[in-house]
This record gives C-alpha cells, sequence and structure tokens, in this order.
C-alpha cells in the first residue's frame, strides 16, 4: 500500500521548499499565485490531507513561540466608539472570549483600529507578519466600512452588526426574539400597554430588530394597546415626557434607566404607577429588570466559530455569510411587578 503524500514528497516532485508548500496549501499571499494553484492541484491529484493548524503550530514552534499555545486569536476593536457604557459589555465579551480561546488552546490580544491607532493598512501588516489567521470585530455603536482590511487570510467573524461593509459571519444576541418573550412574560404580570424608547442609531445597528418585534407584538391586541415606539437620535426628558403623556404605557422598555427620574418628577413610582425594563442590563448598572444579552457567551461563541473556520480552511469573506444568535435571559428585578403565584 502506498504511502501518503507528505510536504517533503510534494516539495520533491514539484521542486519547491517544503516551507513553500506549506505556504501554499495555506493559500498564502507570500507564494505567488500560479503556484499556489500548481502546489494545491498536485497535493489534490495526491490525495494530501491538510491539517490547517499544524503550518501555525511548526511556524509558532520554530519562533519558539509556542507553550501549549495553537496561535493567537484577533479581537479588533475602535477606540474612537469607545463610551463608559458600551465599555462595560465590550469587558464582559472579552472575557468570555479570553476563557474560551484559553480552552481551544489559543491566546487572545486586542488590536485597537482607528486613527489614532492601527490605520487598516498597518493592521494588515501586523496580523501577516504575524501569522495571526483569526479575528473577530468587537461590538461598537455606529456600523463602519472596514473593507480596507485583507480578510483574504483571515478567518473572521464579526460581533452583531458592528460592520457596514464586508458582511462577515455574525455573532448576534437574538433581540428579535429576546423582545417577544420579555413582553409575553410583562403580560403574565398584568402588562397591557408597552411602550418601547430606542435610539435610532442602535436600532439601525442591530436591523430595527426591537421595533420589528414590537410592532409584531401589535398585530395580537387590541388596538388600544398599540404603542407608537419613541424613536430618537438623543434622548432627551422633554420629548420622553411627552411621549409618555400622549401614550400613557404602563410598562417602558428602554436601555436608559433615568428614565425612572424623570417619571419620579412627575410623582410617578417605578414598578407602582409604571414598569421599566431594561434591553441591556450589563451595558446599564442600574438594578432593575430587564435582558442579560449574555455577552460572555456572545464572545465565546465568537471565538468557537473563527477557530473553526481555521480548523476547515476557511479564509474571506464568505459568499454565503451566516448568523449564530443567541437569545439573551431575563433577568428579574424591582422595576417590574412580582411575578404572580401559580
Amino acid at each position: 500500500m502506498s504511502k501518503l503524500p507528505t510536504l517533503r514528497t510534494l516539495a520533491a516532485e514539484l521542486g519547491l521548499s517544503a516551507a513553500t508548500i506549506s505556504e501554499a496549501l495555506r493559500d498564502s499571499p507570500r507564494v505567488k499565485e500560479a503556484t499556489r494553484f500548481r502546489v494545491q492541484s498536485a497535493a489534490k491529484a495526491a490525495g494530501y490531507l491538510h491539517n490547517p493548524l499544524v503550518g501555525r503550530v511548526m511556524a509558532d514552534l520554530r519562533r519558539g513561540q509556542l507553550q501549549g499555545c495553537r496561535g493567537v486569536i484577533g479581537a479588533l476593536n475602535c477606540r474612537e466608539q469607545a463610551n463608559p457604557l458600551r465599555a462595560r459589555f465590550q469587558e464582559a465579551v472579552l472575557q468570555g472570549s479570553t476563557k474560551r480561546a484559553e480552552e481551544l488552546g489559543f491566546r487572545l490580544e486586542v488590536f485597537w483600529v482607528g486613527e489614532k491607532q492601527l490605520s487598516f493598512r498597518r493592521l494588515n501588516m501586523v496580523l501577516l507578519t504575524r501569522g495571526i489567521q483569526g479575528v473577530f470585530v468587537m461590538p461598537f455603536e455606529e456600523p463602519q466600512d472596514w473593507s480596507e482590511v485583507d480578510w483574504s487570510g483571515l478567518s473572521a467573524v464579526r460581533l452583531d452588526y458592528c460592520l457596514s461593509r464586508p458582511a462577515l459571519h455574525t455573532i448576534s444576541p437574538d433581540h428579535h426574539a429576546a423582545l417577544i418573550h420579555s413582553v409575553e412574560r410583562l403580560r403574565e404580570r398584568g402588562y397591557r400597554r408597552v411602550g418601547l424608547f430606542v435610539r435610532r442609531a442602535a436600532e439601525k445597528r442591530i436591523l430595527f430588530k426591537w421595533t420589528g418585534a414590537l410592532m409584531s407584538y401589535h398585530q395580537g391586541v387590541a388596538p388600544d394597546q398599540r404603542i407608537p415606539p419613541l424613536i430618537v437620535d438623543t434622548l432627551q426628558r422633554e420629548g420622553f415626557l411627552a411621549w409618555f403623556d400622549s401614550y400613557r404605557p404602563d410598562v417602558i422598555i428602554g436601555h436608559h434607566p433615568v428614565i425612572i427620574e424623570w417619571l419620579a418628577e412627575r410623582g410617578l413610582r417605578v414598578p407602582d404607577d409604571v414598569g421599566f425594563f431594561n434591553l441591556n442590563t450589563t451595558q446599564e448598572p442600574h438594578p432593575s429588570a430587564g435582558l442579560d444579552l449574555l455577552p460572555r457567551q456572545l464572545g465565546a461563541a465568537a471565538v468557537e466559530s473563527v477557530v473553526a473556520q481555521i480548523q476547515r480552511g476557511e479564509r474571506g469573506t464568505p459568499v454565503h455569510p451566516k448568523t449564530i444568535s443567541i437569545e439573551g435571559a431575563w433577568v428579574d428585578g424591582p422595576t417590574v411587578r412580582p411575578a404572580v403565584p401559580a
């Protein structure tokens, strides 16, 4: 029975070095396209089975960098979009992704991208020279065009819809299902007139899934229970209270607990007179009922997706991007009525 081909036998057959064969099989841009095609065609004809992690591991061994580590996963972030509240959520994402990377034998490293940090050109150079094959883009406020990043040699995902371009595989909270199921539980506690307020930019970033879920909910309730959502560029006291006075919701869903203070100025108590349900309990530290969007699980899922792509040899922007959604968890709190005993 003939032996399976190896890097060395392919190198001898093609008159190339084993290093060139390895780079070509990993589709490295350091090898000319014609040579990559010749090597890959010969390997396929000979029945060579390539493990995409082996080349990375051997390269690390030669540099003396491997101490129980299979490689580095890059977390790409944008400092220009950082804010204290969003930072809480991002830190939880990094905690989950770091832990999962270590469990899978990888090390996580954060790279800051932006005008005062790494330019796209510099980022491309850093990732290439350091042999980093897998990255994920951290969730940030305003979607950005990152098409100048060279994705061709990378296994990558984005967290939430943080990039307008390119369309990568996505790890995201299931905003639509989470809101539908949360409203169902609020109705079990006697709430009927559900009000939603959101920032326009945040709603656009998640592809209008909060308001889409509310509109779906409206189809199954009486017309007098259908409260139009308050969609604003910036949440302001006067505009919020005018909306509240017009529609009088009995429970309000949104991101900013400051509305509790505004309602108190009107003599309204939470939850006795009106309930409040927080759309992101990690981002907003105020004690309240709401959704835990599970940022640690999102970070872990991002690493799992990147590692799986590396193992399958999948690089570059996908033709058919996939989305993995994780539904948030209900968090009980003092801003809604307690559940009625069964």
